[in-house]
């Protein structure tokens, strides 16, 4: 499952974003849910992102299919480095959403996280960015709080994210995904989470990661040219994705290809590390 049909290192932000900020725990929680309407507002985003969650490599969201153990509770670190909602500059702005492609079928909590410099301006533009994905153009975001988001990258490949007492997140990206250059797969070295007040508690370490490059506007969304648009989670790409991968020329997935490099990855690095 690809976020767009013209970079698939876009793969995975929107299918968090899209699923995601609807899902429920089903345990209250003290903050109370905001509802955010899009406006029809124009918006671009550039930047990069890392996500890991509990699946094998590669994600089954990879190729339309269901999540390996039958849950996901994913964690996007996004950095936008350019970007825009309507007047409003998005520039610089670091986020991390917690939920899933499948959050809404196994009701687990979405918890967006803004970093402690991300301005009430740009907190309002982003959430109205998302609701712009659904056909209502409404929203519901269970949890949102704005906390200090430590990013750290080493050597190039080595990635690091942590929010004190919340989150950690650690990702090699050495193990390359052929299918697009701006993604890479690994398995994530470190992915733990705890958050009371969302009803998270989680240890998925030494699972699926990855890395990408974000370039998305407004006008792929409404030409629906991305695959994530008509996943059914069959297991392959079904025939509207089909048509899309032959009509932009595009290679299907070498899935053992990418399960080897990885392979190789954590033989390099020991299990234990």
């Amino acid at each position: 499952m690809f976020l767009t049909m013209k970079t698939l290192g876009k793969t995975a932000l929107l299918a968090v974003l899209l699923y995601g900020v609807v899902a429920r725990s089903p345990q209250a929680t003290p903050l109370r849910p905001e509802v955010i309407h899009y406006d029809g507002a124009d918006w671009r985003l550039r930047g990069e992102g890392v996500v890991a969650c509990p699946c094998q490599v590669p994600c089954p969201c990879r190729h339309n299919g269901s999540p390996t153990y039958g849950h996901c509770e994913a964690t996007l670190y996004l950095q936008i480095r350019e970007g825009h909602y309507a007047a409003v500059s998005l520039n610089n702005l670091r986020l991390v959403q917690t939920s899933g492609p499948c959050a809404m079928d196994y009701q687990k909590l979405a918890a967006l996280y803004f970093d402690s410099s991300t301005t009430p301006e740009q907190k309002l533009a982003f959430m109205r960015l998302v609701s712009s994905f659904f056909p209502a153009g409404v929203a519901e975001f269970p949890y949102v709080r704005t906390v200090p988001i430590e990013a750290q990258i080493t050597e190039d490949r080595f990635f690091r994210i942590v929010i004190p007492g919340i989150l950690q997140m650690s990702v090699d990206r050495t193990a390359c995904d052929h299918f697009s250059n701006t993604l890479q797969y690994s398995q994530n070295i470190r992915y733990r989470m705890h958050d009371s007040l969302a009803n998270v508690d989680l240890d998925y370490s030494n699972r699926q990661a990855n890395y990408r490059t974000v370039e998305l506007d407004m006008s792929q969304y409404r030409s629906g040219s991305m695959l994530v648009q008509h996943v059914d989670r069959s297991g392959w790409f079904n025939e509207p994705q089909l048509r899309l991968i032959r009509e932009q020329n595009l290679a299907l997935p070498d899935l053992e290809g990418i399960r080897e490099a990885t392979s190789r990855l954590r033989r390099t690095r020991g299990e234990g590390r």
